[in-house]
C-alpha cells in the first residue's frame, strides 16, 4: 500500500510540477509576445481596403482601381441567413467562446489521435480574422500562439457583433473577391438580400479553400461543400427540411462578374488614378474606398470616342493594308476550341473583333471570330491595297486570297448588325486625340488620348508635346489686335527676307496674294501674313501674351517660327487656351475632378476654380440650379448658370444689395473664398472687343475658310475655330468652339511620321471635329457672342462692310453672286469674278490652295 502511495505522489507530483512549468512557459511566452501584440488602440482602427472608385458628372462608374474587390456592409445589412451559414460552418460556438473554443480544440486533437489528420478545424471566426488582420500567411507555433493571444484581446475589446461584421468584410473568398457582398457581386452579380439560400451556402463555403472550393474553377467540390453547409444548417435548426430541400436541388449559377463600368472613359480614369496616387499616396490611393466624381459627361464621352475611332479608321483605310498581326500554322490546332483560345489571347481593341482566317479564295473567306463564324466577300476587303508608304499603296485585290490566308489572325468589325455585315480593318498605326470642355469654367467633358487605352496607354491629350501650326495664329493675330490692328488691317502677303537669316518662310506651294486683311489670311492661313504682323507686334509682346493663355514660356520660340506655330503644346493646353476666346475672354484652367470623398462619403475635397462673373469682382458667387444639386456627382460641378431671368447678374445683385442696409452689404459683410458658393474670379486677358473681333475671324475660317466644311455640315453660324497643319504633315489640328462648347481634335504618328500627302487639317482632324460636334450640338439653337455696342460691322470686315477698297471689292463679288468667298472644295480655291463697274478692270487672283501647312523653309 505504501508502495503504491509513494508511486501516486510521484505521479501527481510530476503533474502539478509539469502542470506548473507549463504556466510557467506559457507565462514567459505571453510575456514575450505580447509586446509584440497590437494595442487597444489599433484594435477598434482595424480597416478593410476599399478600391478607389471614380464616377462621371452624372454618378456613373467610370473605373475601380485596387488589388482587393470589396464592398463593405454593415452586419445589420447581411442576411440572417448568410450569417448562420458562415457561423454554422466556421464557429458554431462563436456567441459562447472567448475568442478561443476549448471543445473545438479538445474535438480537433480528439480528431487527430484517432484519424490521424486534422479533420476538424480549431480556428474560430475571432482566429480567422487576427491572423488576416494582423499576422503574415506562415504557418508554424509563433503564429499559432500569436493568432490565439491576439484572439481573446480581440474579445476584450471589441464586440461580438463588430467582430463578426469585420470577418464578413475583410475575409478572402477569391477571384479578388474580399468580403461577402464583394463576393456576391462577383460569383452572382447580386446585392446581398437578392442571394438564395444556396448561393449563401455556396459563399460560406469559400472561406476554408477559396481555390478547391470555388463554383467557377472547382464547380464539382463546390457543390459538395456547399450541400454539406446545407445539411449542418438543417442539423443545427437554422433551416427546415422543406427550405433544405429546395436548396439542395438548386444548380450551381455562379458566373464570373466582373464590376459593371458604366462609363468607357480609361484615359481620364488614369488621370484621375495619377492624381489621386500624388495627393494620398501610393499606399492609400488604393485601399482607403475614396470616391472621385469628375465632370466628364457619359454622353459626350462616348461621342468623342465614336468620333476619333471613325477619323482613325478612315485615314488608316485611305492608306492601305499592314498585313495580319499574325500567321499561325492551322495544322497546330487541334480543334475549334484550341483556336478559340489562340483568338482569346488577342484582346478586342474598340470595336476591331481579333478574328483567325479558316480559309479563304477567289470569292470569299471564313473566318472565326469568338463563338461564331463569318464570311468575308470581295466587297469587305477591297480597299485593302498594300501599304508601301505614306504616299504610296499596292493594286487594288482582285480576289479575297490576295488580301487573306488560312491562319492569318486579322480584325474584323461590324457594320450592320441586323444584316450581320462584316468587313475587314486593322488597328489604326497613328495616333490621335479629341478634348471637349465647357470654356465658362474649364470642366473636361469629354477626353480621348488615343484609338484604345488598353492598346496604348500613352495620353496624346495630356501627355504628347506637338507644334501647334496654324493653330496658333489666332494668338498671333489677337495680339495684334491689342495693338491697334484690326480685322481690316491690310498685310501683304508677299515674300519676305529676314535680315542676317538664311530662311525664307514660304506660302505652300509658293503662292500669293499680296496685300490682304486680316480676317482674309487667317481664314486662308497666309503664312507671310503672320510672320509680318508677328514682327510688327514683337516677339516679346507676343511671347507674353501668349502666356496669358496657359503656355509655358519656355516652350515658346523667341523668333518670328513663333507665328507658324513651332512652339510645343498639348491637345488639353490648347483647349484651355482656345476657351478664353469662347468665354468672353477669360483664363480658366482645365480641371477633370469636382469632389473626392472618403469611403463614408465624407467631403475630402471640392473643386473652386475661377468662374467668370464681370466687372471687377475678385471672387463669384455662383449659386448651383436645382438640376445640379439633385445630380450628386454633378453636385460640386460648380458650373455657374445664369438663368433666363438674370439671377446672378451684377445689375440684379446691385439692386438686392441697394435695399440693405450698408453693414449687411458686401462693402462690410462681402463674400469670401471658402464661403458656401463662392469662387475665385476668372482673370480677364482680352478686353471684349479683342475677344469678340477674333472670334468673328475665326468665324470666317468655318464659313469661307480653310474650315468652310464644318460651317456647310453643322449649318450653325456660332461656330468658330482655326486648322492647323504642321511642316510635312506631321501634326493635323482642328481647334474649334461655340460659345459652350471648346473641342479640339489632332492627328499624328506617336514617331513623328509624315501623315502623308494631302493629309491636311481639312482632311484628317476636322472631319473629327465635325462628326463630335454633330452630336454634341444637336438639339441645341445657335447662341451668338455678344458684340460690344462700339464695334460695327465695317470693324470686322463682315460681308457687307466697306472698311478698305479691296474689302469693298470682296463685299460687291458676295453681294452679286451669293456670299462670300466659293470654294470648290476645301483645298483648291477659286474667288468668284466680282461684278464689272464702269469698265473697271478688276484683277483676277490665281487659283490657291486655302489648306496650308505651316512650310518651313
Amino acid at each position: 500500500m505504501r508502495f503504491i502511495f509513494k508511486l501516486l505522489q510521484i505521479i501527481f507530483g510530476a503533474f502539478f510540477a509539469l502542470l506548473t512549468l507549463g504556466a510557467v512557459g506559457l507565462f514567459a511566452l505571453y510575456s514575450h509576445y505580447a509586446p509584440q501584440l497590437p494595442d487597444e488602440a489599433e484594435m477598434q482602427k482595424i480597416e478593410i481596403q476599399v478600391p478607389l472608385r471614380i464616377y462621371t458628372r452624372e454618378g456613373e462608374l467610370v473605373a475601380e482601381y485596387g488589388e482587393r474587390r470589396s464592398r463593405p456592409v454593415k452586419l445589420d445589412d447581411v442576411p440572417e441567413r448568410l450569417q448562420l451559414a458562415f457561423l454554422d460552418i466556421e464557429d458554431a460556438r462563436f456567441y459562447e467562446h472567448q475568442g478561443v473554443d476549448v471543445k473545438g480544440v479538445a474535438r480537433a486533437i480528439r480528431s487527430v489521435l484517432s484519424t490521424g489528420s486534422a479533420s476538424q478545424g480549431a480556428s474560430t471566426i475571432t482566429m480567422q480574422l487576427a491572423r488576416n488582420v494582423f499576422l503574415d500567411s506562415g504557418k508554424n507555433l509563433e503564429r499559432k500562439f500569436k493568432e490565439t493571444l491576439l484572439a481573446i484581446k480581440l474579445e476584450q475589446t471589441l464586440s461580438k457583433a463588430k467582430i463578426l461584421e469585420l470577418y464578413l468584410n475583410k475575409i478572402y473568398l477569391g477571384n479578388r473577391a474580399y468580403g461577402v457582398a464583394s463576393a456576391a457581386e462577383t460569383y452572382y452579380g447580386k446585392t446581398l438580400d437578392e442571394l438564395t439560400l444556396a448561393q449563401s451556402a455556396m459563399i460560406a463555403g469559400l472561406p476554408k479553400a477559396p481555390s478547391r472550393y470555388n463554383p467557377l474553377a472547382n464547380p464539382e467540390r463546390a457543390m459538395i461543400r456547399r450541400d454539406y453547409i446545407l445539411k449542418r444548417m438543417l442539423e443545427l435548426g437554422h433551416i427546415s427540411q422543406k427550405e433544405y430541400q429546395v436548396a439542395i436541388n438548386e444548380p450551381n449559377t455562379a458566373q464570373q462578374h466582373k464590376t459593371e463600368i458604366e462609363t468607357e472613359a480609361p484615359y481620364l480614369a488614369e488621370m484621375v488614378r495619377s492624381e489621386i496616387v500624388r495627393r494620398f499616396g501610393e499606399a492609400n490611393a488604393y485601399t482607403q474606398g475614396y470616391h472621385v466624381y469628375t465632370t466628364l459627361d457619359s454622353t459626350r464621352q462616348q461621342q468623342a470616342a465614336e468620333a476619333l475611332r471613325g477619323s482613325l479608321l478612315s485615314y488608316d483605310r485611305r492608306h492601305g493594308y499592314r498585313g495580319p498581326e499574325e500567321t499561325v500554322n492551322l495544322g497546330e490546332l487541334d480543334n475549334e476550341d484550341e483556336m478559340r483560345d489562340k483568338l482569346f489571347s488577342y484582346p478586342m481593341f474598340g470595336d476591331l473583333h481579333p478574328a483567325l482566317v479558316l480559309s479563304a479564295d477567289a470569292g470569299g473567306a471564313e473566318l472565326l471570330v469568338g463563338e461564331t463564324r463569318i464570311h468575308l466577300g470581295l466587297d469587305a476587303v477591297k480597299w485593302a491595297r498594300a501599304f508601301k508608304t505614306e504616299d504610296r499603296r499596292g493594286s487594288a485585290p482582285k480576289r479575297v486570297s490576295d488580301v487573306l490566308k488560312a491562319g492569318d489572325i486579322v480584325r474584323v468589325r461590324q457594320t450592320d448588325k441586323e444584316k450581320d455585315v462584316w468587313t475587314l480593318s486593322q488597328i489604326p498605326a497613328v495616333g490621335g486625340a479629341l478634348v471637349s470642355l465647357d470654356p465658362s469654367d474649364g470642366a473636361v467633358r469629354a477626353v480621348m488620348g488615343g484609338f484604345d487605352f488598353y492598346h496604348s496607354k500613352f495620353n496624346r491629350a495630356t501627355q504628347a508635346l506637338r507644334q501647334p501650326g496654324s493653330s496658333f495664329k489666332p494668338i498671333i493675330y489677337a495680339a495684334a489686335l491689342t495693338k491697334g490692328f484690326t480685322p481690316t488691317s491690310v498685310v501683304n502677303d508677299a515674300p519676305i527676307t529676314i535680315p542676317g537669316s538664311n530662311w525664307k518662310p514660304e506660302n505652300f506651294g509658293g503662292r500669293y496674294i499680296g496685300p490682304t486683311t486680316l480676317r482674309e489670311a487667317l481664314a486662308k492661313s497666309r503664312n507671310l501674313v503672320s510672320i509680318r504682323l508677328l514682327r510688327s507686334v514683337g516677339i516679346n509682346y507676343t511671347v507674353d501674351f501668349a502666356t496669358r493663355f496657359g503656355f509655358p514660356r519656355e516652350h515658346l520660340p523667341p523668333n518670328l517660327t513663333l507665328a507658324l506655330g513651332t512652339g510645343m503644346t498639348t491637345p488639353l493646353q490648347m483647349a484651355g487656351a482656345y476657351a478664353a476666346f469662347a468665354n468672353g475672354g477669360y483664363k480658366i484652367e482645365p480641371y477633370f475632378i469636382t469632389r473626392i470623398e472618403d469611403r463614408h462619403h465624407n467631403k475630402l475635397f471640392e473643386e473652386t476654380s475661377p468662374r467668370i462673373c464681370g466687372g471687377d469682382a475678385k471672387v463669384c458667387v455662383i449659386k448651383k440650379t436645382t438640376q445640379e444639386k439633385a445630380a450628386g456627382a454633378e453636385g460640386v460641378d460648380g458650373k455657374g448658370v445664369k438663368d433666363k431671368e438674370g439671377e446672378n447678374s451684377p445689375d440684379k445683385q446691385k439692386a438686392e444689395l441697394a435695399d440693405k442696409p450698408i453693414w449687411e452689404t458686401e462693402a462690410v459683410v462681402g463674400p469670401k473664398l471658402g464661403d458656401k458658393d463662392v469662387y475665385p474670379a476668372a482673370e480677364r486677358i482680352m478686353d471684349n472687343r479683342t475677344q469678340y473681333q477674333i472670334v468673328s475671324m475665326m468665324q470666317g475660317v468655318t464659313q469661307f475658310g480653310t474650315a468652310a466644311r464644318a460651317g456647310r455640315s453643322l449649318q450653325r453660324k456660332d461656330i468658330a475655330g482655326k486648322t492647323g497643319t504642321t511642316n510635312d504633315q506631321k501634326d493635323a489640328w482642328f481647334c474649334g468652339f461655340t460659345p459652350d462648347i471648346v473641342t479640339v481634335s489632332w492627328v499624328g504618328f506617336d514617331d513623328m511620321s509624315k501623315l502623308g500627302e494631302g493629309e491636311t487639317a481639312t482632311n484628317v482632324a476636322l472631319p473629327m471635329w465635325i462628326d463630335f460636334m454633330h452630336r454634341a450640338l444637336e438639339g441645341t439653337p445657335s447662341k451668338e457672342w455678344e458684340r460690344p455696342v462700339d464695334l460695327k460691322a465695317a470693324d470686322l470686315g463682315e460681308p457687307g462692310a466697306t472698311p478698305s477698297r479691296r474689302y469693298r471689292r470682296e463685299a460687291s463679288a458676295s453681294s452679286s453672286q451669293g456670299s462670300g468667298f466659293q470654294y470648290k472644295s476645301e483645298r483648291d480655291v477659286m474667288p468668284r469674278r466680282p461684278a464689272q463697274q464702269q469698265q473697271v478692270a478688276v484683277p483676277r487672283r490665281p487659283p490657291e490652295r486655302v489648306e496650308i501647312p505651316e512650310q518651313l523653309f
